[in-house]
C-alpha cells in the first residue's frame, strides 16, 4: 500500500504530532511504501497513493494545484488537524484588497480566504485538533490502512475532565490565555471561558487538566452538530445557565463580546456558517 503525507498552510504542529507517534508509526510504514512526504522522504512530485495524511488548509494557488493532484491520484484522504478539518486559525485570514500588490509576483497567488480541505477534495476521515494527539492520528491511519471502522469519539472535553462543576459560579465570564486555576474546580465555574462542554473530546482534557481553558480546537461535539437547533453559542449559553443558575439572556450578553473566540477554529467551516442561529463574526 502506498502512503503519503501532505502539508498545506499551517504551523507544522500536526506534522510534529505525527512524528511524535514514534516507533509504532515506523513499524506501520515499514510494511508499506511512502509515496510522497515532504517530512519523511526527498521526493518533489506527488505520486498516486492509497492513503494520504493531509494537514493545513488551502491558502494559495500552488496548494490548490497540489490538492487537485492529490484528489485526482489518491484513493483515501485523512484530514489531520483543525486547519484541515475546519479551516482552523488560518481560516481567520481574510486578505481582501491587500492581494492586489501580489499579483504578477513569482510567488503563488494568495487567496482571499483559507478553506478546509474538503472544499478541494473528498475526505475519508477527519482528525481535528490543534494539533491532534498522536494516538488519534495513528489510530485513524491504522484504521484506514487495515480496513476497520475507526473509533468515533462522541463525548465532550468535559467528559474527560476531572474538574468539579460547582453551582456557586462566578458572576462574570472572562477569557484567559494561560493557566487560570490551580484548584480542582471547573474553569467555567471559576469564571473562565472554557469551551469544554461544546467541544469534541478525545484530547483527555489536556488543557483544562493544566488549568488552561479549552479553546475549542477539536471542533463542535456531536451534540452541537446534531440539529439546526444547536450551535456552539446557544449550547454553551444553555450549559452555563444550567450549571450556574443564571438566566440565559444574561449569559448570552456576557458571551457576546467573545463570539470571535467561540469560532476561532471553525469560522470557515460550512456547517458552522450555515447554522440559522450562528453569528460568525466578520462574515
Amino acid at each position: 500500500m502506498y502512503i503519503a503525507t501532505a502539508a498545506f498552510s499551517a504551523c507544522g504542529g500536526c506534522e510534529n504530532s505525527l512524528l511524535s507517534i514514534g516507533e509504532p508509526l515506523v513499524a506501520l510504514l515499514s510494511e508499506h511504501t511512502i509515496s510522497f512526504s515532504s517530512i519523511l522522504v526527498d521526493r518533489r512530485t506527488v505520486s498516486p497513493s492509497d492513503v494520504v495524511l493531509a494537514s493545513g488548509c488551502i491558502r494559495n494557488s500552488e496548494e490548490a494545484e497540489v490538492a487537485f493532484e492529490i484528489a485526482r491520484t489518491s484513493r483515501k484522504i485523512i484530514a489531520v488537524g483543525t486547519c484541515a478539518v475546519y479551516g482552523g486559525v488560518c481560516g481567520l485570514a481574510n486578505a481582501g484588497d491587500s492581494l492586489d500588490a501580489a499579483q504578477g509576483s513569482v510567488l503563488p497567488e494568495l487567496f482571499a480566504t483559507a478553506e478546509p480541505l474538503d472544499s478541494s477534495m473528498a475526505v475519508e476521515l477527519y482528525v481535528p485538533g490543534c494539533p491532534p494527539p498522536p494516538n488519534l492520528i495513528f489510530e485513524a491511519l491504522k484504521s484506514v490502512v487495515e480496513g476497520y471502522s475507526p473509533l468515533h469519539l462522541n463525548s465532550t472535553v468535559c467528559s474527560d475532565c476531572e474538574r468539579a462543576v460547582t453551582r456557586k459560579s462566578a458572576k462574570t465570564i472572562q477569557s484567559h490565555p494561560g493557566p487560570g486555576a490551580d484548584d480542582a474546580a471547573c474553569l467555567l465555574s471559576a469564571g473562565l471561558l472554557c469551551m469544554g462542554p461544546v467541544t469534541r473530546g478525545g484530547c483527555r482534557a489536556a488543557c483544562p487538566s493544566a488549568g488552561v481553558a479549552c479553546a475549542g480546537c477539536r471542533g463542535p461535539s456531536d451534540a452541537v452538530l446534531s440539529s439546526q437547533l444547536h450551535s456552539v453559542h446557544s449550547d454553551l449559553v444553555a450549559y452555563i445557565s444550567r450549571t450556574s443558575g443564571a438566566r440565559e439572556e444574561k449569559v448570552a450578553k456576557q458571551l457576546e463580546p467573545m463570539l470571535r473566540l467561540l469560532y476561532m477554529f471553525t469560522r470557515r467551516d460550512p456547517v458552522t456558517r450555515s447554522r440559522v442561529k450562528e453569528r460568525v463574526p466578520g462574515d
